[in-house]
């Protein structure tokens, strides 16, 4: 999953990879009118070694986590309201297309907790 060198997110990456510059990464985010949280998911990420890049929908974000495993993230901060069928419509989206959904909550303090987000049909 090449990333193109106008993605945002992993200028900004790539600013605290290389050289350690945190003002610079925001400076670059903030130009670009790039999200802070979505980032915040993105650096975690990256930092542990996953290959990720955005997602198809908004505040989302594609992990290969395995060759052909596919996750996508959904991007929320702590206190974020939204309603639990947004969530159960991005899921569905998500496994439509053979992506497996994540929710990713960045807390106040900018931790980022990873929940398993799939729908459950009701057995009749």
């Amino acid at each position: 999953m090449p990333e193109g060198p106008s993605d945002p997110y992993e200028e900004a990456y790539a600013l605290i990879k290389e050289k350690g510059d945190w003002l610079g990464a925001l400076n670059a985010l903030e130009k670009r009118q790039a999200d802070f949280v979505l980032f915040l998911v993105y650096y975690d990420l990256k930092r542990r070694g996953k290959r990720v890049r955005l997602g198809p929908r908004p505040r989302t974000l594609l992990l290969e986590d395995r060759p052909g495993k596919i996750a996508e993230v959904l991007v929320l901060s702590e206190g974020t309201i939204v309603r639990p069928l947004e969530i159960a419509e991005w899921s569905r989206l998500a496994v439509s297309d053979s992506h497996d959904p994540v929710v990713a909550v960045v807390d106040e303090s900018g931790g980022v907790t990873y929940y398993e987000a799939r729908t459950v049909k009701e057995l009749t």
